[in-house]
This record gives C-alpha cells, structure tokens and sequence, in this order.
C-alpha cells in the first residue's frame, strides 16, 4: 500500500435489493445456509437506484438434500497436494547448519510473546540513552555467523554460479532478442543441487542451558546462498534502537516530516533483513520473528530527535547534524511540535508515527507519511523461500520482495497485531498516543507481502556478506517470475498479499506477467492458493498497476472477517493494464467489501499532469461464495474522468477514454443475496449462475450478458463448511481468540 488512507467504502446502494427482499419476506425467504427456501416461485423486484427501471429477479428454487449438493461442489481449504505446485520447500538438515547460535537466559518470552520490561528497558532517565548492551544484543553475532556462511557457500558454489550465469548472459547477449531483457541463467537451472552449498543455514535457536528463547537484532544482511533458520521456539525481536536503522547521510528514520530532506519514507530506514542480489536464500523456521512496532522508540545517542507522545520532539535534526541540542521551545524538523528535552512522556510507537502521519498528518497536508522500518526487503534474486516462519507486527511493510525469478512463500503466518501489543506496560496498555488501543485496522501500511517487479535489469555482483560481494557481475532482468503463495495464514492491519506492477524493467509487455520465463515444475508462473486470509485488505492486484499485470491465477482461498477479500485497484495517477486475473473456489465470511474492483482507489495528484488510464478486462470469476452481510464493487474507468487535461500524443483531445471493467462471472453466488449492497458503474459483465444483485443500467453504462437470478443453490457453488478455521494461534498470541472448530 502506497497511499495513507484507509480503502474507501461504498456510501450508497446502486441496488438496494435487501430491503426490498426484507419487505417481501412473506412472497419468498432466502435460506441463509443456501440450500433452499419454502417460499414459493413468486418474482421478486429488484430496483437500479439510478434509472429507475425494474427487473425481475426470481425467487431461488427448492434443494431438497444440500449435503448431496455439497458432495458435488469443490470444497475450499481441505487441499494438502496441489501437482499444480512445485513441490514443499523443506528446512535443513542438521548436517547442511553452518553455524548454531543460542538464546541468551537474559531474553526470555513471555506467553503473550512480548519481552518482559527488564529485559530492554526503555530509558535510563530523561534525556539519556539506553545502553547498545541491551538495546541491541544480538545483531553482531548473528550478522558474523551469517557473513561466515555467506563466505563458505561462495567458496564452494560461487564459481559455478558466476559460470552458468557468464554463459547464459553471452548467448542471450549474441541473439540480441527485441524488448527481452538480459536475465542471465534462470532461477530453474540455479534450483539444481550443483548451485546449492552442502552448509548454508544459520540456525538460531533457544538455550540449551536455561529459559532463553528471544534475540534482539538490528538490521541484518542475508548474503546470497544463505538461508536464515528461525527454529521452533525461538525468536528474533527487532531493536527498539533508531540508530541501528538509520539508512545513509541525510536521510532520517522516525518521523513524520514532509521536507524535501528529512520526509517521512521508509526508505530512510534499513529494514530488520535486508538482502540484494541473492541466488538460492531463504527465512525458514518454526519460530517467529516480531518487529515490535508496538513498543516505545528508544535511541542509543541521546541527542538523535525522537517524538513524544504530547507531540512535543526531544531535539532537532539541524541541532542533531552538529552533535548539540536545541533549546527548549524551538520548533521541531521530525513532524513534531516544539522541543522539550526535559518531557517525562514516552517516546512514540512506531504505529505512533505510522498513525499520526498517514492518518492525521496526511489529512492536513496531503503528503505526510512515516519513517518506518519494513520487516523483510529483497531485491534481485534468483530462488527466495520463505517457510514455515511466523512473522508479527511490522512497523511498515512486513515482505517486499522485488524483480525475484523463483519466489516460494509457504505456511508462513502473519498476523499483526498480536497479543504483545497489548502486554508492554508502556502508556497503559501501550495504546496509541490518542488513546486508542492498537487494533487491526490502526496499525497503519502494515502490508503482509507485496511482491513486485524491479525497476531495471540489472548486472551486480552477488551479496556474499554484510560487506562482500563476488568477484563478476551477473545478470537480473527485473521481474517477478515463478511465484508461489500457498498455505498461508494472514492476519494484519492493510494488504494481506498485494501484487504490484508499479515497475517494468522494459517498456514492452507487463510488470508482471504469469506467463514469463515459466518453469516447468508448476502449471503456472504466478499463483495464490490454499491460503487463509483473515482481517486485513485481501488478495489484491495493485495501487500500482501502471506496469501491467496479466495471468495470475488464484484459487482455493478463504476469507474469514476480512476487510477486503478479492480486489484490484489502481487510479488515473497510477493506470496501467490488469487482464486474465483468473479467481476460482473462492470462500468469503463477513468481508466488509468482498469484491472490490475499482479504478478510483485514491486521488492521487498526477506525475507531470498527465494521466495513467487503468484498464481492468478478462478477469474471471468463477465458483466464488459470499457469506454474511457484504460489500460489492464493480467499476470500470469512465469516460472523462478527472475533466479536461492538456493534451497529450495518447489523448490528444485532452480528455479521458473509457475503459469499462469487462469480467466474466460463473457461479458466484451469496448464501443471502439480501445482505449485498452493491456498487457497479462502466462495466461489460457476463453472467451465468450468479445470484448478486447485478443488473444492465444505461445510466451507468453497465451492459450484461446473462442475468441475475435468485434461482442459484449456492451448496452447488461451493462447500464452504471446512474453509473457515482459527488463526494458528503460537502459545497465546490470538488477540481474538480461539475456539472449538466448527463440527
């Protein structure tokens, strides 16, 4: 997610079928288990808020044995094998550890997951800094071991990695291929056991000696060929310490600033892990790893500016860049007030800053953001795995993988916030700086995973170390290629997985194209399946879809209390092509908005006033069940928009083409088509067996082919009675709860 503000939802109901039905409930009744009603045929109205005009909706008919209808339909979260897949990513053995590194006795976690306050206290008095001693443990010894491994597996495999890259780069150099990038040898061919070091992991884990089961770390750096193992148990906390993730001279980490020189951006951050040019790496684990954005900032120089939660700022940058403090009263450069060195309140929260400068800051401004760190950054790679590990809490993103040929993410949790947020006694529960207790939709541009292609092709030596790199270059094309997202559970405050085709390392063709460089191992390029999405933005294709994004397929997935479910978004500041998005055997409970397609995702100001028109057509939906009270939206970009514009060789009348959201629609189908409210504008939509309230509007330039009809048994749809279970809770870190699966 790019943009501050929270998603959009509908203000009106195009068709307001659900009072109509509750009005008629006596004519027919709409069978909330979607097996049937003992209503009889008669023919409901449903009425298009804009024209006015009617049309018949007929009653749905009688199913006399639903469990029979179940046993004919898909039946959603129950796949363990999928041939569609390349096979499990599998952990390491013991034999392939380079290095074992334990938890100190000092670090111990607590039920609710969060580290006691002795443990890294926050403070030594007012206006001092914490000591590094215990503010930031562990990032030495875990960065050493990681270098060491990085420096053995190039040892051992780094020759024939270079060769087979140096080889394939010459020949696709010599066929001077038109509009195709330079992409060196394919992730397929490095996924062979002559890449792959016989040692490669480095393993933390918990103390053989006593209670320890927590590491405390800033920023570290995963060299190519290493694989982070996180084991059963244990976990990796980040610092509270700013300095460890200061990024570069001139760039400051938290804050809200909007100057040209110290804006908020999670740019000037480095991220927990961080890792560039990568060839067979990976994070993998039983344990978990948590950014604890929820607990107070500390600092290590007592002069670096903080923010409080009055507001107020702790010194300046200006005062900071020449080793001094600011008086008292002087105006703060970190989006604060006024300096107050002596202020006894507390640091703010990363979630603090997140809140205040998307939510409050933005409003006033328009460009406010935050200084944020991400949890996990790639960038250029060739085989990156994420398995098996837990992942909580992010101050800003938690994935952002970008231009990866071989990408795997699989059973990994996310779930943010956790009980821990809840637990640190700073502020009294820790809640916001307004008050407001951390909740899932508060903890701002918390995106799960928003994987996307690079800007450029590159040719860059390989990351051996924190500060190695091999001897030749090689060769990355930029794009997002062969990636599977399976298995997974997600649960946080914005995007649960976002597609986005912001950059296109060439001009020709999309950002992000399924099709691409497919292995052979897996039916199909990009993939999102078997996963259970929880609160947070849904599967999403965009805000950036300027580059393009084409064949993707998405199938087998619930949503359960979901903000979002199924969405692609983008406006005329970002435009760009969506085409062959393909959704089937598709759950959805309690969404606020279930189907949310739409080209007016903000009103983002334009780069150099001229506009990106996006076009979303042949998407598919096909066997998609909505349960409970939802939202849909289903709009294409109308002529115009925006208003008149200078002109350009794209549009040289200055103004805007339409583009009308085209998409087929095959069972799909809610268990109460009465508690849909339903948004549809410039959209050409075909229909078979669909049961949403979906009609043709010459008003707003909605064609249909097929109709809507209430005459759908929606266990004929879809089985969606084992889709929906808890998330996975570790030890006690549900907030929500747990409780006996449904029977």
């Amino acid at each position: 997610m790019t943009t501050s503000t929270r998603s959009p939802h509908p203000a009106r109901r195009l068709l307001p079928l659900a009072a109509l039905v509750a009005t008629l409930v006596a004519v027919a009744s709409l069978s909330a288990c979607g097996g049937g009603s003992s209503g009889g045929s008669a023919a409901l109205l449903a009425t298009s808020g804009s024209s006015g005009t009617q049309a018949p909706v007929t009653a749905p008919a009688t199913s006399s044995d639903s469990s029979a209808a179940r046993k004919n339909a898909f039946q959603v979260g129950t796949t363990t094998f999928d041939p569609a897949l390349p096979p499990e990513p599998t952990l390491p053995s013991d034999a392939q550890v380079c290095a074992t590194l334990e938890a100190s006795n000092n670090l111990v976690r607590r039920p609710d997951g969060a580290l006691p306050p002795e443990a890294d206290p926050s403070i030594a008095g007012v206006g001092k800094a914490v000591s590094t001693t215990t503010a930031n443990p562990d990032q030495a010894r875990i960065q050493a071991a990681l270098d060491a491994c990085g420096a053995a597996v190039n040892a051992e495999v780094g020759a024939a990695i270079l060769a087979a890259d140096a080889s394939a780069t010459a020949d696709q150099k010599a066929a001077a291929l038109p509009n195709i990038n330079i992409a060196g040898v394919s992730g397929e061919e490095l996924a062979k056991p002559q890449y792959k070091a016989s040692k490669f992991a480095v393993r933390l884990v918990v103390s053989s000696s006593g209670p320890g089961n927590g590491f405390i770390s800033g920023p570290l750096t995963l060299p190519s060929g290493v694989t982070l193992w996180i084991d059963k148990g244990a976990t990796l906390y980040a610092t509270r310490d700013v300095m460890a993730y200061l990024n570069g001279t001139g760039k400051y980490c938290g804050n809200t600033a909007v100057s040209a020189t110290q804006a908020g951006s999670s740019g000037n951050c480095k991220a927990l892990i961080n890792g560039d040019y990568l060839v067979n790496s990976a994070v993998v684990g039983e344990g978990s790893i948590d950014s604890r954005a929820y607990a107070e900032i500390v600092t290590t120089n007592a002069l670096y500016p903080l923010m409080k939660v009055d507001l107020s700022c702790s010194n300046t940058y200006a005062a900071y860049a020449t080793s001094t403090q600011a008086p008292d009263g002087t105006a703060c450069d970190n989006g604060g007030t006024f300096v107050d060195s002596k202020s006894s309140v507390r640091n703010m929260t990363w979630w603090d800053l997140a809140y205040l400068g998307n939510m409050v800051q933005n409003g006033t401004t328009g460009s406010g953001s935050q200084s944020n760190f991400r949890m996990m950054v790639f960038n250029y790679a060739k085989n990156l795995t994420l398995y098996k590990i837990t992942l909580n809490n992010s101050a800003n993103f938690h994935v952002v993988p970008s231009g990866v040929d071989g990408l795997t993410v699989w059973n990994v949790k996310v779930q943010t916030p956790t009980l821990a947020a809840f637990a640190n006694p700073a502020g009294n529960g820790n809640p916001l700086y307004t008050g407001e207790t951390f909740n899932a939709d508060n903890v701002k541009n918390t995106d799960a995973f928003d994987p996307g292609s690079a800007g450029s092709a590159k040719s860059n030596a390989l990351t051996t170390g924190s500060t190695t790199t091999s001897p030749t270059k090689m060769s990355f094309d930029g794009y997002l290629k062969n990636f599977v997202f399976a298995y997974n559970y997600v649960s946080t405050g914005d995007d649960d997985m976002a597609l986005k085709g912001s950059n296109n390392p060439n001009a020709v063709g999309f950002g992000i194209d399924g099709n691409r460089g497919k292995r052979r191992d897996r039916a199909y390029g990009i993939v999102i399946a078997h996963n259970h999405i929880y609160w947070g933005h849904g599967i999403s294709v965009g805000s950036e879809t300027n580059a393009g994004v084409t064949n993707v397929e998405v199938y087998d997935n619930s949503f359960l209390n979901s903000e979002e479910g199924l969405r692609v978004k983008s406006d005329y500041a970002r435009g760009g092509e969506v085409s062959n998005i393909n959704y089937r055997n598709i759950c959805i409970k309690n969404a606020q908005n279930a189907l949310l397609f739409t080209p007016y995702y903000s009103t983002k100001a334009l780069s150099g006033g001229i506009p990106k028109v996006p076009n979303f057509h042949d998407i598919t939906l096909a066997n998609v069940r909505i349960l409970g009270e939802s939202k849909v939206k289903l709009q294409g970009f109308a002529a115009n928009t925006g208003g008149y514009f200078t002109p350009t060789a794209a549009y040289p009348t200055g103004y805007l083409p339409a583009y009308p959201l085209v998409m087929s629609m095959t069972d799909v189908a809610a268990d109460d088509p009465a508690q849909i409210s339903l948004i549809s504008s410039d959209a050409n939509l075909t229909l078979a067996n669909v049961n949403l309230p979906i009609q043709a509007s010459t008003a707003n330039r909605i064609v249909v082919n097929g109709e809507a009809s209430l005459k759908v048994d929606v266990d004929k749809v879809l089985d969606c009675s084992q889709a929906f279970v808890d998330f996975p809770s570790i030890g006690a870190s549900n907030p929500f709860g747990t409780h006996w699966a449904s029977q």
